[in-house]
């Protein structure tokens, strides 16, 4: 004698619960893959349908680039170092100015100046100091050209724009000394750099350092800008 579980159509009706519960599971799941699905592919199609402009000719060294915050909020930078047509060519000491003396920039600069969320523009003053004075003395009156030259590149910038794009300007201040012989021309470069994108409340200081952290071995001026000039530090000295 067999033991009797119930009645026969109760199992049915068991199996179609279970069928149901099933499909609905499966269905919600799919749905998710196809939510997570889309957002990818929106993301990839945005980022390579973002592109940037062609490096124009004053640019010498031309990195994009991407870092994240301490928050890990992601920015996206454009770091453009200049020819030597553009960098600061005289003396630290002698009359602020530069060759050209007021730089007429490409319609390609002009391009790419433009695409950009914001624009940061960068001062710097090499390691020579002026004669007769204290070293100390000499340090903050160079800190003080460095953060002047960002104010003229910003100056620049903002008359090669055709809409209004929010500039900062950055003072690195003075290079350390390294004693060697020869031009320092180098340590006076015109740098330029573009915020390309970011996301919401992103630090922007945070980033930006972090993002030249990672390209510093592509191209060493970037762990020269943080590093070897006196207002570099742990944080970035914005000129107000």
């Amino acid at each position: 004698m067999f033991a009797s579980f119930g009645p026969v159509g109760l199992a049915p009706t068991w199996l179609e619960r279970v069928r149901q519960h099933a499909w609905g599971v499966s269905t919600a799941a799919l749905a998710l893959f196809g939510s997570a699905l889309l957002y990818a592919t929106v993301s990839e199609i945005h980022r390579l349908t973002h592109a940037v402009a062609p490096t124009p000719p004053e640019v010498t060294t031309d990195v994009v680039t991407e870092a994240a915050d301490e928050m890990g909020r992601h920015a996206s930078f454009r770091i453009m170092l200049f020819t030597d047509e553009f960098r600061w060519r005289l003396n630290s000491h002698d009359k602020l100015d530069a060759t050209p003396e007021r730089p007429a920039f490409t319609p390609e600069m002009k391009e790419v100046l433009n695409q950009a969320e914001e624009i940061i523009t960068v001062g710097a003053s090499s390691e020579e100091l002026p004669e007769g004075v204290a070293p100390e003395v000499g340090r903050r009156y160079e800190e003080h050209r460095a953060g002047r030259r960002a104010e003229k590149i910003a100056l620049w910038v903002r008359e090669a724009l055709s809409r209004p794009v929010p500039i900062r300007k950055l003072n690195v201040g003075h290079h350390v000394v390294t004693r060697t012989s020869g031009d320092k021309s180098d340590q006076r470069r015109v740098v330029i750099i573009l915020v390309l994108e970011h996301d919401d409340g992103t630090n922007l200081d945070q980033a930006l350092r972090a993002a030249m952290a990672g390209e510093s071995l592509r191209a060493p001026v970037f762990e020269a800008l943080l590093t070897r000039y006196s207002l570099s530090g742990k944080a970035f000295t914005w000129v107000p």
